[in-house]
């Protein structure tokens, strides 16, 4: 009777502490089923080894566990049969590894310690664990696999770190209460594909140097997200398709991202972002990488980037309609900039040889348009859908006009001369005797042989010392990004900031290539009265040889190999650079023959790119060669999808056809 009495104390003393006896058990692999007779238990400490068998038996049967002690057990590999009711009949299971859905929807389990020596966590193996709020990483943990933590709706905080190499595809994703994220391991690793992604109370994350790539959809739908933390000596390389999209993402400096060169498709879009800055080590952007971020006010985009992708700013009003167009730029895609309605005003720079299907549709605000191109660019269909063309103003170069006027879409539109931006004396350059006139005009009232209207150069609403400075950055070709100046034209200045009707020009060869080349070919032809003075390799052909050959006037052989059979370094970037003299003005029309381009690599395979001409001054000052790199024939299509020609040699694909743009195996050429 003693003994009931003061069991029923103990009892009683438990209740009210709120505190359920730990239970241990000493496991055999594939036997804690006859180990653990207490199914009710809600602390549980295993030593010894258990399998997937066992991890079944806890899944299935322990319905109140609540805390699960696991740093002194071994799990071992273990082969299943089809009969033995594992998720995965016939799976290696291997060993140190939290097995393949082990815990999957244990909604009672709050705590974890997993082994000391685990090694990997399986696909799904803690999914659906709603309360569970605690996991305890040992440093032994190399990988955590795909879906490993989907949906653990408690867990409020995660630290990957130590030698975790391999994060899954959405490992993390679901989780409603997670809010602090640190990735700081000491190996590389790749945060895989939505491995966070609705995670929409995430705040903080923190990504250390050694973290290489962000996968697609990484952090898309964190609502709450606003910024990153990127330890110093970041070695990110990538930042994948729809990485931020949708998320709450105000900030991000990719000045602390050097390795970074090329952006996702969708990877900003959708965002709050509203400043963005791509430094020139940023290469390349997929579609729609900023697409409907409404809060964006400005972006800065790389100088030497040729294109604005499709998709890439629709939607995005209250970005400056000027300052994403850049010099270089030649392509702009479809839809890129659609749906803009605040603009007022936009430039097309002068290299643009080519704008999208619906590219500025709906951009219902748009009084002027200054389009800066000699030759009028190349449409897809409904370019301006949605606007009144017969109130808007086009201007163009005096010696377009005609073009303008004539040509389809554009003739819509009230079409109006411009007036080169600087060329006060109106003589149709920008040089030192603008500067002088502006000079005498501002200290001495000089209004002869020059347009009064066009002394305020910068077009800050004032006419001072500024304005001089103006003209010569023009003259130099260091104007600052942003201009405010409008329908004036500021890129007749090539690449290397040379001045229409020049004598001389330095001319940058561009090779982009997706295979290791080891030598190179190239024949030359310029216009009359111009010569090659010389030419010289880049730090890409270190240790290569340069052979150039006049082979007749006006013909050049320039040949570039490496005696001990060393390859072009990288895959993007100056191969060679020409030095190239006349005896009168260069002109817009004059272009510069490249033929017979050959690249060799180690093995001595042949790879040809077909005739390319190149314009001396402004469209294609720097120039992107791409090298043929298919054996087989191709077919051509018009860009209506046409086909004109089937299986005819690359070389031959476009000659005699009329110019305009072509769809050649596959690519967009341009035949002028």
């Amino acid at each position: 009777m003693v003994k009931r009495v003061h069991l029923l104390v103990l009892l009683l003393i438990a209740t009210l502490s709120g505190q359920a006896a730990t239970v241990t058990v000493m496991s055999t692999a594939g036997k804690l089923s006859e180990m653990l007779t207490d199914h009710n238990v809600t602390d549980l400490v295993i030593r010894g080894t258990l399998d997937a068998r066992d991890f079944k038996f806890i899944s299935d049967e322990l319905n109140n566990l609540q805390k699960l002690n696991l740093i002194d057990a071994t799990i071992q590999a273990y082969k299943s049969s089809v009969d033995d009711g594992l998720y995965l009949g016939g799976y290696d299971y291997a060993s140190n590894t939290l097995p393949y859905c082990a815990l999957t929807g244990m909604i009672t389990l709050q705590k974890l310690y997993l082994p000391n020596n685990l090694v990997a966590i399986d696909y799904g193996a803690l999914a659906g664990c709603s309360a569970l709020k605690t996991i305890y990483f040992p440093s032994t943990l190399e990988k955590i696999g795909d879906d490993a933590f989907n949906s653990c709706n408690t867990l409020s905080g995660v630290t990957i770190s130590n030698s975790i190499s391999h994060l899954g595809s959405k490992a993390f994703a679901h989780c409603a209460n997670l809010a602090a994220v640190v990735i700081t391991p000491d190996v590389p690793l790749e945060i895989g594909s939505e491995a966070f992604a609705d995670c929409p109370v995430l705040t903080n994350v923190k990504i250390g140097p050694k973290v290489t790539s962000i996968g697609d959809g990484a952090f898309a739908d964190c609502s709450s997200l606003k910024g990153l933390q990127l330890l110093s000596g970041s070695l990110l390389e990538s930042i994948g398709d729809k990485a931020f999209y949708n998320s709450g993402l105000e900030k991000i400096d990719f000045g602390t991202m050097p390795l970074v060169k090329h952006l996702g498709a969708w990877a900003l879009a959708r965002t709050n972002l509203s400043n963005v800055s791509l430094p020139s080590h940023v290469k390349s952007l997929d579609e729609g990488t900023l697409f409907y971020s409404k809060s964006l006010s400005r972006i800065e985009l790389p100088r030497t980037l040729t294109y604005l992708p499709d998709y890439m700013l629709a939607g995005c009003d209250n970005v400056n309609g000027t300052s994403f167009m850049t010099q270089n730029m030649g392509n702009i895609g479809d839809y890129a900039i659609y749906n803009q309605s605040q603009h007022s005003s936009i430039d097309i720079p002068f290299r643009v040889y080519f704008i999208g299907t619906q590219a500025m549709a709906g951009m219902t605000g748009l009084k002027e348009i200054t389009s800066k191109p000699i030759e009028v660019p190349e449409l897809g269909d409904d370019v301006w859908a949605g606007i009144d063309k017969s109130k808007v103003t086009l201007y163009v170069n005096e010696q377009s006009l005609n073009k303008y006027k004539a040509a389809e879409q554009w003739m819509d539109f009230i079409v109006e001369k411009a007036q080169l931006r600087g060329d006060i004396n109106c003589d149709g350059f920008v040089n030192t005797a603008d500067a002088v006139a502006e000079r005498r005009y501002l200290v001495e009232g000089h209004i002869e042989g020059i347009d009064v209207s066009l002394t305020d150069v910068n077009g800050d609403g004032e006419e001072n010392v500024a304005d001089i400075v103006s003209i010569y950055n023009i003259i130099n070709g260091t104007e600052p990004f942003d201009t405010p100046a409008r329908h004036y034209f500021d890129d007749l200045i090539d690449g290397n900031g040379l001045k229409l009707g020049t004598y001389a020009v330095t001319l940058d060869i561009l090779l982009e290539n997706t295979r290791n080349y080891s030598a190179f070919q190239i024949n030359f032809v310029t216009p009359d009265e111009m010569s090659i003075d010389n030419a010289t390799l880049s730090e890409r052909t270190i240790g290569h040889e340069l052979y150039m050959k006049e082979e007749s006037s006006c013909n050049y052989m320039i040949m570039g190999f490496s005696p001990a059979g060393d390859d072009i370094d990288g895959y993007e970037g100056v191969i060679l650079t020409l030095n190239i003299s006349s005896t009168r003005p260069i002109t817009l029309n004059d272009k510069i023959q490249l033929n017979e381009i050959n690249f060799v690599d180690s093995q001595e395979k042949v790879y040809r790119r077909h005739v390319r001409y190149l314009n001396l001054i402004g469209l294609t000052a720097l120039e992107d060669i791409t090298v043929d790199e298919s054996d087989g024939p191709v077919d051509v299509y018009n860009t209506q999808g046409q086909l004109l020609r089937r299986g005819v040699e690359r070389n031959q694909a476009t000659q005699g056809l009329a110019p305009g743009i072509y769809i050649v195996g596959g690519k967009k050429e341009i035949v002028r």
